[in-house]
């Protein structure tokens, strides 16, 4: 998901939400870099987030060479590399720190990046609000309040499940957004 920030001052650095979107004033290198890359993106030959990162000098080991000790760090590393990159997260409590960072390796952040449009970032949300995300939603993030009025009105509510980290309150968030993206 692709989200403009309209509460962030123009043409700030890094270029994680710099302006309001493309009907808005733009630094017109900016517009004319992403103009120039973005039209000859191609799925099949573009980078993916992890050639990327890897490319910038990012280490990103594989999930299972990761010990116990450090992944905990290593996941938190990989969290604030995106955010400089205007990648952002939400929804991430209901996972480990291992659970975390293999899907962000093995899943998120291995399709293709396409060129992201100046002033805009990118949500990973974790818990997405359709299909197994509405189950995931109401048995990790829904309050007690709002589980029990959809069950006074038939919805059929999982069961509450415990969230082994709670790290959604710490994520990074770009300037202007809400405390909780999710």
């Amino acid at each position: 998901m692709i989200m403009h920030n309209p509460h962030t001052p123009r043409n700030q650095r890094p270029r994680t939400v710099e302006s309001s979107g493309i009907d808005g004033p733009l630094d017109h290198s900016e517009l004319l870099e992403w103009l120039s890359t973005s039209r000859g993106w191609r799925p099949n030959t573009a980078p993916t987030w992890i050639e990327r990162l890897r490319v910038e000098g990012v280490r990103l080991p594989n999930a299972d060479d990761v010990c116990d000790q450090t992944i905990a760090s290593v996941t938190q590393r990989l969290i604030l590399s995106l955010a400089e990159r205007g990648v952002y997260l939400a929804h991430t409590d209901h996972l480990t720190d291992r659970e975390l960072y293999g899907y962000l390796i093995d899943t998120a952040l291995a399709i293709p990046a396409p060129p992201r449009q100046p002033g805009t970032i990118e949500l990973i949300d974790l818990c997405p609000p359709y299909g197994e995300g509405i189950e995931l939603m109401l048995a990790c993030y829904a309050s007690d309040n709002v589980r029990s009025q959809l069950s006074l009105q038939g919805v059929p509510i999982p069961p509450r499940r415990t969230k082994p980290a709670e790290r959604d309150g710490q994520l990074p968030r770009p300037p202007g957004f809400p405390e909780h993206l999710g």
